[in-house]
């Protein structure tokens, strides 16, 4: 089912003027290393659960976006305080970036695999079941995040392959994964996007036009849209209807793909809201940043609501009791 959000601001507003998108409860990240490649350290800053047992813990595992050039951790880390409160084990992994590792989304692919094996390998390090690991990602991190479920061809070799990264469910905000003719950009750009390739420009057209060649060459092996399977886990799928660089109509044929599949694949659509719209803002909420405060409060309860439904969770909580 595809549901349409409108926004009710004057309720919104009546009840949020002076609210902030701070954690009630402020929280410290540890921090490990998870993978060494080509002389590159990357590593997994994460917030233990807050249990009232010793049982291990379901596990939600964020990827930053950033178009595979740039990005930081700290992207979901408001999101991660949060379900760690509502008992998650909750990470946040680097990954190799163009801008300071010269990796392309093939390496950003490979780093996204190794982590959730690297979870897998050690659940009981950090108390987790393996069997409850939710991938999430915005962008491209929701790219490399859908990647997890569905490009099973692309490994780093140093990985142990007998562990199989595939989560138990995603949470996907405004991701790319359809990375074939008619997916990032849409299809009326293709040309704009070859030139740009071409010329070898440092500043693009087309944002990330560099990588026009790789998915044209190689979308079959790179697009989770392309390798949906019966197998592939039950996905959220959050978007804006005005988004700029992924066209929606990518989303509804990825719900409509995994649904041809009887897999489970909730879209919601956010009417007006572009690409981005999910993160919200950092400081006190006004007339002037309401849409995007809602958005970020939306996009957060419609992840803890799936999750409920799929009991990773308990029970269902407003979810802005848990910020400023």
């Amino acid at each position: 089912m595809m549901f349409k959000i409108k926004l009710s601001l004057l309720f919104f507003l009546c009840f949020s003027l002076g609210w902030s998108q701070l954690p009630v409860k402020k929280k410290t990240l540890k921090v490990i290393d998870f993978k060494i490649i080509e002389g590159d350290t990357l590593k997994v800053h994460w917030y233990a659960a807050e249990s009232q047992n010793n049982k291990s813990t379901g596990t939600i595992a964020f990827f930053f976006g950033g178009g595979w050039r740039g990005g930081s951790y700290i992207h979901f880390q408001r999101q991660a305080s949060y379900f760690s409160q509502r008992g998650l084990t909750t990470f946040l992994f680097e990954y190799r970036v163009d801008n300071q590792h010269n990796a392309s989304p093939v390496e950003c692919i490979k780093d996204a695999r190794s982590a959730l094996r690297f979870l897998k390998q050690n659940h009981s390090i950090f108390n987790i079941d393996p069997q409850k690991i939710i991938a999430s990602g915005g962008s491209a991190g929701g790219h490399i995040a859908a990647a997890t479920a569905t490009l099973h061809s692309i490994n780093e070799s140093t990985d142990d392959l007998s562990i199989d990264p595939t989560p138990a469910a995603m949470v996907l905000f405004n991701p790319v994964f359809d990375n074939g003719p008619n997916g990032y950009h849409g299809s009326g750009v293709k040309d704009w996007i070859e030139k740009d390739f071409q010329c070898h420009c440092t500043t693009y057209k087309i944002r990330n036009g560099k990588w026009a060649t790789l998915f044209k060459a190689g979308y079959k092996e790179l697009s989770p849209y392309h390798n949906i399977t019966s197998k592939t886990p039950p996905t959220l799928v959050l978007f804006g209807s005005e988004d700029n660089l992924v066209p929606v109509e990518t989303a509804k044929r990825f719900q409509k793909k995994m649904k041809d599949h009887n897999n489970i694949c909730q879209l919601i659509i956010y009417d007006g809201a572009k690409h981005g719209f999910f993160n919200g803002v950092r400081t006190t909420v006004t007339e002037d940043n309401a849409i995007k405060a809602k958005d970020f409060f939306d996009t957060l309860q419609a992840s803890d609501d799936f999750l409920v439904d799929l009991n990773f969770l308990e029970s269902n909580v407003n979810v802005k009791d848990y910020f400023h």
